[in-house]
């Protein structure tokens, strides 16, 4: 016991050594996630069970989004367990301001919803990058548009509120079609409604998730003239990350890296094979965590690439912070480097093979 008394007091000493940002700061900043690769696994184990998280179920939230499936497949698939750690699923239709709350611990979420928020103090971290794509923009089948550019001057519908999400996805499709915001009206409208805002001549062009854009696709009602999933400007970007309390991340360093390592491999698990993802969805499904049928389900999953390395994830980030940064999203005295050391705390991916 003295033995993990003195590794217990050299982990927290190391942990409270590391900087902090200069301008913007977060509770869980100074936490990093690779500082246990030289303790045994009994050290590690009992760094552990000196947590508070430890003696505890784990509030994860859900929202019910494809985009999300690792979470739910975590859970059932037992990595969670495999992990030590007792969990619980949260339904939440705000993980962000759920985790901003303390009514959950952790959750995975978008970049682009995620980012202008920790800029303005919501203390949350992220510890790895799960998929890539998600949203697209979309258009009437039967319409001459091909581009942004038939549409200049037109009205975009988004959906999550003027500033939201899908509103800052569309301003970074613009943007890399050489257009700026103001080239166009912006619209805010309720996602299920896109498609009738489209038919009635409100808007020419819809940006939504590709949960429910796809089925309009397939319906041949709607085409994507734009797309996170598709387009070789964004196919390999990290949309969705695992988001942590920074509160909760200080507090509990290992027990964060318990959980990301849980949602990590059940995202290499889904990037497997169709196969696993055929029975991702049947669990989805059977679960109650999405509704419609196992094959749209398995569609939407295929159309992701799960599991991604640390040095994707990082690009992306960067990428999206100069992005919107020239675009005004984020504040332009934000300092990439400094933003990164709040926001990007890395899972080792080289435990991932260890543990």
């Amino acid at each position: 016991m003295k033995k993990y008394a003195v590794v217990l007091t050299l982990l927290i000493a190391s942990l409270l050594a590391l900087s902090q940002p200069r301008e913007l700061s977060a509770a869980g900043s100074a936490v990093d996630l690779s500082s246990f690769s030289k303790l045994s696994d009994a050290e590690y184990e009992a760094a552990y069970k000196s947590e508070p998280a430890s003696k505890r179920v784990i509030n994860i939230g859900y929202d019910g989004g494809l985009c999300q499936a690792s979470i739910p497949i975590a859970q059932n698939k037992g990595f969670f367990a495999a992990e030590g750690l007792e969990t619980k699923l949260t339904r939440s239709e705000s993980p962000r301001d759920a985790i901003a709350g303390g009514k959950i611990d952790t959750s995975a979420g978008m970049i682009a919803a995620w980012l202008k928020p920790i800029t303005n103090g919501v203390d949350i971290v992220f510890t790895v990058g799960l998929h890539t794509g998600c949203a697209s923009a979309i258009v009437l089948a039967d319409s001459d548009i091909k581009s942004f550019d038939d549409v200049k001057g037109d009205t975009i519908a988004i959906n999550g509120g003027i500033g939201g999400v899908y509103h800052n996805i569309a301003f970074r499709f613009v943007a890399h079609d050489g257009f700026k915001a103001a080239d166009f009206k912006w619209k805010d409208f309720p996602a299920d409604q896109s498609l009738l805002v489209l038919q009635r001549g409100e808007a020419k062009v819809a940006v939504l998730s590709d949960q429910l854009a796809e089925r309009w696709v397939q319906e041949g009602k709607a085409r994507r003239i734009r797309s996170l999933t598709f387009d070789k400007d964004f196919v390999k970007e990290s949309c969705c990350v695992m988001g942590i309390s920074g509160k909760f991340l200080a507090e509990n360093p290992v027990t964060s890296e318990k959980i990301t390592r849980a949602i990590y491999k059940a995202s290499l698990w889904l990037n497997e094979s169709e196969a696993n993802r055929r029975e991702a969805a049947k669990i989805l499904l059977d679960g109650g965590h999405i509704s419609g049928t196992q094959e749209y389900a398995l569609d939407l999953l295929n159309m992701y690439r799960f599991g991604l390395d640390n040095a994707t994830t990082e690009k992306s980030l960067y990428d999206s912070v100069d992005e919107y940064k020239a675009l005004g999203v984020l504040d332009e005295k934000v300092n990439p480097d400094e933003l990164k050391a709040i926001v990007w705390r890395p899972l080792d991916l080289e435990r991932i093979t260890k543990k």
